[in-house]
């Protein structure tokens, strides 16, 4: 694991709690986190309490926000739009929500969205074909559409209006005629680290393009397509996630509410993640082994709900039964240092989720590869003190199509390039040097932890990237017990003095405990048939 710095509450931190009305656990997290201190209190207060309309007042998208907002009002000629999407959650949502402002002005909406393995990201030339065809004369492009230049430029030729969404990196301008609203390019500020669903309901709510009360009930999407896409929680992210999980928790997206039930998460006490690890994996599964059509159907309402969420909870059985698969099957060789792997026979929707997996326990870029028609499709991930998006840029001479983010890139490459490219991919991602911060914790009994108290840290949420949760460290005490915990004895519990930690997947590490000196932990309330308590979850065994 990780360095771990351990801190200890101190007599500033009582003094900052005092001033702030909190307790001192949380004023110290706010110091560890360097959000605040008793110097700076506004700041803390800000941060306490993340103001949504004060974020969206000084939010710059770029200028092409009112451009755009021009050619979405202009209904002269618009009498069928396509919106084209992706199939991630991002792209899923960004789709949903373009649909459903787009049924506020428009009679005839409909969406596409590329099929991953067939096609892969981003907008087809091909595809523009069936859309003219179809007598569409306004596309919007969502969580797509700012590196699609010759796709966008034979829509523009066919009298298509197009206007794009986006928030990945930019390559050439795009065509005249194009209006692109996407941070990236022109915006500032905290902007560029909204996802797509977040770019377009933020310029729908600046434009005013819908009622602010319609937007608001729309905040759910941007909570799922945020935490899915692991965007910095920054202040407008936490503010975006906060208020979208209050929407999730009044139920009023029927098909998301049916998953939630089918899922055994209440929404009542939904939280982030919640969304991390039940809902948005069998939202993203759609896309991996499919048509991602079936999560639009779930959140739109399309169709019979129930079967839908049936069938997206299936799919996501059977994308963790290739992942655990191809996790196994991979991670020797990830450990010899064999950092880019092809397999004629892999899935190409599930890699991304097995290359992050593997960065994440190996602390190792790996790039994953497998056929896709014609050509070689691939998936990189790189840890902290990496950029995928150089590495793939230096190599852009060899690859058919790129394009990404900083530590998560997708490539397509074709056969005659292979070879050469895995050589060249393997040197670069081997010289990467990574940066692992070293992990703090604090220096806290669980007894400390309460109901009140976590709702009282729950202030500093939404957690995620950019905002980790905060974890706590306590010494080891006598008498060690470690007892089996559930049917297939992967899990165990573990006892220490008087103190009983769960501690999840740690089945086989038993010397680890036995040499441990403390543990690293967080508290998690536990809602099961009506009861509620406090859990301690292990996060690390902290050894000599």
């Amino acid at each position: 694991m990780a360095r771990v710095i351990i801190d200890k509450i101190t007599p500033a931190d009582h003094d900052f709690a005092t001033t702030l009305d909190c307790t001192p656990v949380t004023a110290a997290v706010l110091r560890m986190k360097g959000v605040a201190d008793e110097k700076r209190l506004d700041k803390a207060r800000e941060w306490l309490r993340p103001s949504l309309d004060t974020s969206l007042s000084g939010l710059n998208l770029g200028q092409s926000s009112k451009e755009a907002r021009n050619v979405w009002k202009d209904r002269r000629r618009k009498k069928r739009v396509v919106v084209y999407g992706d199939y991630d959650v991002d792209g899923v949502c960004s789709t949903v929500l373009a649909v459903e402002l787009g049924l506020l002005e428009f009679r005839d909406v409909r969406y596409y969205i590329p099929h991953r393995h067939r096609q892969g990201y981003g907008v087809h030339k091909d595809v523009m074909d069936v859309i003219k065809r179809s007598g569409c004369d306004f596309l919007v492009t969502v969580d797509c559409g700012t590196r699609d230049v010759e796709s966008l430029r034979k829509a523009g030729m066919s009298g298509i209006r197009v206007a794009v969404f986006d928030h990945h990196a930019p390559g050439e301008p795009v065509p005249e005629g194009t209006v692109v609203v996407n941070p990236h390019l022109d915006g500032s500020g905290d902007s560029r680290d909204l996802c797509a669903t977040a770019v377009l309901w933020s310029w729908a709510w600046q434009q005013g393009i819908a009622d602010k009360k319609w937007l608001r009930c729309r905040l759910d999407l941007v909570a799922l397509a945020t935490v899915a896409d692991s965007m910095p929680l920054s202040q407008i992210n936490r503010a975006l996630v906060r208020e979208g999980l209050r929407e999730i928790r009044e139920g009023r997206r029927e098909g998301l509410g049916v998953l939630m039930r089918e899922l055994g998460v209440d929404k009542h006490s939904i939280d982030e993640e919640d969304l991390a690890m039940k809902i948005i994996p069998c939202l993203n599964a759609a896309g991996r082994l499919g048509l991602a059509d079936l999560s639009v159907k779930v959140l739109i309402g399309e169709g019979n709900v129930r079967n839908n969420v049936h069938g997206l909870i299936s799919l996501n059985r059977k994308r963790q039964r290739i992942s655990r698969t191809l996790v196994e099957e991979i991670s020797e060789s990830v450990k010899k240092g064999k950092l880019v792997l092809r397999g004629d026979d892999w899935p190409v929707g599930v890699l991304s989720s097995v290359a992050s997996r593997l960065c994440n326990d190996y602390g190792r870029a790996v790039a994953l590869v497998a056929p896709a028609g014609t050509s070689l499709r691939g998936t990189l991930r790189v840890p902290p003190g990496g950029n995928a998006l150089e590495v793939l840029g230096s190599l852009e001479d060899k690859l058919d199509a790129w394009g990404g983010h900083e530590k998560a890139a997708g490539f397509t490459v074709g056969e005659k390039f292979w070879e050469d490219l895995c050589r060249s991919l393997q040197q670069s991602l081997s010289e990467i040097e990574t940066a692992q911060e070293p992990l703090r914790a604090l220096a806290c009994p669980p007894s400390n932890h309460s109901r009140e108290s976590l709702w009282e840290m729950s202030r500093l949420g939404p957690f995620g990237t950019g905002n980790p949760r905060p974890v706590y460290f306590f010494p080891r005490e006598e008498p060690l017990k470690l007892l089996p915990l559930g049917r297939e004895g992967r899990h165990l519990r573990v006892l220490s003095g008087e103190v009983e930690f769960l501690a999840f997947n740690a089945a086989g590490i038993e010397e680890e405990f036995r040499r441990a000196v403390g543990f690293i932990y967080r508290p998690r309330m536990n809602y099961w048939r009506g009861q509620t308590r406090v859990d301690m979850l292990l996060e690390n065994v902290v050894v000599p």
